[in-house]
């Protein structure tokens, strides 16, 4: 496929092992309270080797505007190693995900505030702005592997611009993988990610919720409103919320 390379991270393979070892051990604290220290070690070591497994099938997309691309595309491939690791033993999607949840704010929380805030200037910026309304003007499609885009000019008041997701590579690699099961579920990183970045991310369909297409619409300074359509997924979020709530409450006493 124009774009796309198969295989690229099998040489790559000591690097992205030696990152996710390093997640898993961010992760580990959480995994030992709420599973135990003997399930946490198993399933560091699972997790491990179904990443493993996984790096060949890691798709890499050439080109600089597909850098960010890339990244969501690791970062799946890590879900769905945590979520086969989990199955294994039995657990539930829903336990998954709430894992890769937790990990990915505590990722997040690792990014030095200065990068964020350079990142942030420059996505809302007039300059970013104007050229998505240029691109949504010209009614031109992003076409980067197994992803297609859709440009979307801001309102002035609801969203500053958005993207629609015509087609996902992160959907299509859950399915190869075996696990459109919890494919909805790896759309919500964006949680933790619009929250940590401040992207004001507004979101009501996914196309792994069935939808004929993703609804990125950002709005600077806006809190996160992401949605599933998916009964369990949409469970999951308010459950997930709840408990963070709480432990605000807790930690703020």
């Amino acid at each position: 496929m124009p774009g796309q390379i198969d295989g690229y991270y099998s040489t790559r393979r000591d690097h992205l092992l030696a990152d996710f070892d390093r997640l898993l051990a961010l992760a580990t604290p959480w995994t030992v309270t709420r599973f135990g220290k003997e399930f946490s070690s198993m399933l560091q070591s699972d997790a491990r080797g179904e990443y493993t497994r996984l790096i060949p099938d890691i798709p890499y997309l050439q080109g600089f505007r597909a850098r960010a691309l890339n990244q969501f595309l690791l970062g799946t491939a890590q879900e769905v190693a945590v979520y086969k690791a989990m199955k294994k033993h039995g657990r539930s999607t829903g336990e998954a995900w709430e894992l890769c949840h937790h990990t990915i704010r505590l990722r997040m929380a690792e990014v030095p505030k200065w990068k964020i805030r350079m990142y942030r200037r420059f996505m809302f910026s007039r300059l970013a702005k104007k050229i998505v309304s240029r691109r949504a003007h010209r009614q031109e499609r992003g076409h980067f592997g197994d992803f297609e885009i859709e440009y979307i000019a801001g309102d002035g008041d609801a969203f500053d611009f958005g993207v629609n997701y015509l087609q996902c590579g992160n959907l299509v690699f859950a399915r190869k993988q075996g696990c459109e099961e919890f494919a909805p579920y790896v759309c919500m990183s964006d949680i933790a990610l619009s929250d940590a970045m401040g992207w004001g991310l507004i979101r009501t369909q996914t196309l792994a919720d069935g939808c004929p297409h993703c609804d990125f619409r950002f709005k600077k300074g806006a809190n996160t409103r992401i949605s599933s359509k998916t009964p369990a997924v949409q469970d999951t979020i308010e459950m997930i919320y709840r408990k963070e709530a709480y432990a605000g409450e807790a930690g703020n006493g």
